[in-house]
């Protein structure tokens, strides 16, 4: 397995990453919870900010990364996560101190290898990789605990039918140190590869995934919809 290298010819996928919100629908054991989660991508001066969240009444998740994006490296600033309900309430967070190379964080201090990301920041990478047809590569994760090493393999390519449509789509699967955990990630060519769908098995017994409803982008006065190529488009 080759390791990711911060390097992408730009031809191949943009050298700006372009702001955009999309909603995604939340499905456990082919039953859907009615929660609605939302991945936000956003330009905050010299830097990027994409947030994850699910947020209802009985339940919250966060996660927010603040990044550089420099060839298709997600330069990690700060990283941050918490979740609360259902009898779970944990937080955490890591600062990058690129002065000191390191990470100070709620789970300790370490020192930061020259190149790393966090846990958000690896799926804008992966989006890169998806693009140039890697068939698999691994990098380095901050997390508030320590470094670890996020593996993902290719699953091809395919037509996926989602709410907001049918897309065609790269697949990665992440490959966890844990028996009887998988994650895989489909993400739509049209939308330079942002993610359409995930299913995530915790389990042999928990199943689950997000697929999208509605995606658009945020840079123009008026943020257009986008939609999958449906039957009635063909």
């Amino acid at each position: 397995m080759l390791a990711c290298q911060p390097v992408l010819a730009e031809s191949v996928f943009p050298a700006t990453l372009r702001p955009a919100e999309a909603q995604y629908r939340v499905v456990v054991n082919g039953i859907p919870l009615g929660l609605k989660a939302t991945i936000r991508l956003e330009t905050l001066q010299d830097h990027y900010q994409l947030r994850f969240f699910i947020d209802n009444k009985l339940f919250r998740h966060e996660e927010i990364s603040q990044f550089q994006w420099r060839n298709c490296y997600a330069h990690p600033l700060h990283y941050q996560h918490s979740s609360s309900g259902f009898g779970i309430n944990r937080h955490g967070e890591i600062r990058f101190d690129w002065k000191q190379h390191r990470a100070i964080g709620t789970g300790g201090d370490y020192p930061l290898p020259e190149a790393v990301t966090d846990a958000l920041g690896i799926a804008m990478m992966a989006r890169c990789k998806m693009a140039s047809g890697d068939e698999s590569f691994s990098y380095p994760v901050a997390e508030a605990e320590g470094l670890t090493d996020y593996r993902y393999q290719t699953l091809g390519t395919r037509e996926l039918e989602t709410p907001a449509g049918s897309w065609h789509v790269a697949g990665l699967e992440r490959d966890y140190p844990e028996g009887g955990r998988r994650s895989r990630f489909w993400a739509a060519r049209e939308l330079d590869y942002f993610m359409v769908r995930m299913d995530h098995q915790e389990n042999p017994f928990i199943r689950g995934r997000i697929e999208m409803t509605d995606f658009r982008y945020l840079d123009n006065p008026s943020p257009e919809r986008q939609e999958g190529m449906t039957s009635a488009k063909r």
